[in-house]
């Protein structure tokens, strides 16, 4: 079965905030809320000055995310043109949109806030699908509405729901009935 690696370390987070940066334009222009250091230049001061260190806080998450993932993958496994790796790196990071995925099998998530504490196991299971149903997604060539509706629709249409009882529907979403129902089976 499928499993989720927590972890942060400074190299990654450099990496994944100049990248970031570099997708700033998109953030504004979609109106994505992310949290990212006032300019490029404060990066390495940013990372290294923080002075609540995320070492517990990945305890605390890794512990939340098991209590759940037998079932998750037990849901997400009934899908269909479903694609999984053995094993999902989830970098944990105070910047950023709420998640962010990579493919084949790395995740991002933010952990900065009670907000953040609240729907961070949610957006582990969003990011996932996203990168579960990536393949199937790409072939009917989904577009980032298109994405997000479908996602939403798994979550909300299926047995994860129970698993995420308050999980919120994006408004930006565009959900495609048929692919819906091809995926559900």
């Amino acid at each position: 079965m499928s499993s989720v690696f927590f972890s942060y370390t400074t190299t990654q987070e450099k990496e994944y905030l100049n990248k970031l940066f570099e997708e700033r334009r998109w953030f504004k222009s979609e109106k994505f809320d992310a949290f990212l250091p006032k300019n490029k230049d404060s990066i390495e001061k940013e990372v290294i000055n923080k002075n609540d260190p995320l070492s517990k806080k990945i305890i605390w998450l890794r512990k939340e995310w098991k209590k759940i993932e037998r079932d998750y993958f037990k849901v997400v496994k009934k899908f269909q043109h479903a694609k999984f790796s053995s094993r999902y790196k989830c970098h944990v990071s105070r910047f950023d949109p709420e998640g962010k995925y990579t493919r084949p099998d790395m995740l991002f998530v933010r952990l900065r806030n009670k907000q953040d504490k609240k729907r961070i196991i949610e957006t582990i299971g969003h990011e996932l699908l996203h990168l579960i149903c990536a393949d199937f997604f790409e072939f009917n060539r989904l577009g980032y509405a298109g994405r997000e509706g479908m996602i939403d629709a798994l979550i909300l249409q299926s047995n994860l729901s129970k698993l995420f009882p308050r999980y919120e529907k994006q408004s930006i979403g565009k959900v495609r009935p048929k692919l819906l129902k091809i995926i559900l089976g």
